[in-house]
């Protein structure tokens, strides 16, 4: 019989080495091995213009347009400053609009920030187009100076238009009785096929004016004289949505499911 195992060799047979597995479960270094075999899960559309944003406190690029906005939202704000319910637009909410439209590496940063103009989009049509209030909010300088051409091609004059077509949204209209002070009252005769539609179109007013000028006028008889003047009705603000980050999105790009979210991840990068 051989001698019997020292103390420090019983103990060195019954050590586990470093790397040896236990029972039931893979080595340290074959799990190792599979962890870093293992891919990471893609990242979502999301994740992904996340990260595109996040390249703007690297790039000037994003800040470039810093000047346009600005200037374009004091002009607006100054022009609508006495309409009723007219809140003043801050312009970092018009940066991040820009960021969630294009952004500095696409292709439309240097002639579409704001993405209106579009052959597809109606919008810049509805603010030109003088029937939907564009003439209303627009400034003066503002109005006569954008066409269909220079908003698709030139990113001031679709900065300008962007915001022009966003307020557009945001205002609340009415039609109102407004009378030509210039034209002087005076009598009309009744006369045989006459109706008030009639009186009132024939001599450039309106009903409203009639019946303001004539009160308690209901039917008309042959020879009745009525008083009338000039007047037109006219389209008006009344008021103004808040522009939340939801509201925004509503108003602006509601095809973009994730916008008002889109919004408030660039507001906190721009503030």
């Amino acid at each position: 019989m051989g001698a019997a195992p020292t103390a420090a060799a019983r103990l060195d047979e019954n050590r586990i080495p470093a790397q040896a597995a236990l029972p039931g479960r893979a080595s340290p270094a074959l799990s190792a091995t599979r962890e870093r075999r293992m891919p990471l899960p893609p990242k979502t559309p999301f994740e992904k213009w996340k990260d595109t944003i996040d390249t703007s406190g690297k790039n000037p690029a994003w800040h470039s347009y810093d000047a346009v906005i600005k200037s374009t939202v004091d002009k607006y704000n100054t022009h609508l400053k006495s309409a009723p319910g007219f809140t003043a637009l801050d312009w970092k909410l018009v940066k991040a609009m820009v960021w969630t439209e294009t952004g500095a590496p696409s292709d439309s940063w240097a002639t579409q920030p704001m993405q209106i103009g579009d052959v597809s989009d109606p919008g810049l049509a509805a603010l030109l187009g003088g029937k939907e209030g564009g003439d209303l909010i627009m400034p003066s300088d503002i109005a006569s100076s954008l066409t269909f051409q220079n908003v698709r091609t030139d990113p001031v004059k679709n900065i300008q238009a962007g915001v022009g077509y966003l307020l557009m949204k945001a205002a609340n209209y009415d039609y109102v009785n407004v009378e030509d002070l210039a034209d002087p009252v005076h009598d009309y005769k009744v006369v045989p096929g006459d109706s008030l539609d009639r009186i009132a179109r024939q001599n450039g007013s309106t009903l409203g004016e009639l019946y303001w000028l004539n009160p308690g006028l209901h039917t008309l008889k042959i020879g009745q004289t009525v008083k009338i003047r000039k007047a037109k009705m006219m389209k008006t603000i009344t008021g103004f949505k808040s522009l939340d980050n939801t509201t925004v999105a509503r108003l602006y790009n509601s095809g973009d499911k994730r916008y008002a979210e889109k919004l408030a991840y660039c507001l906190g990068k721009i503030k």
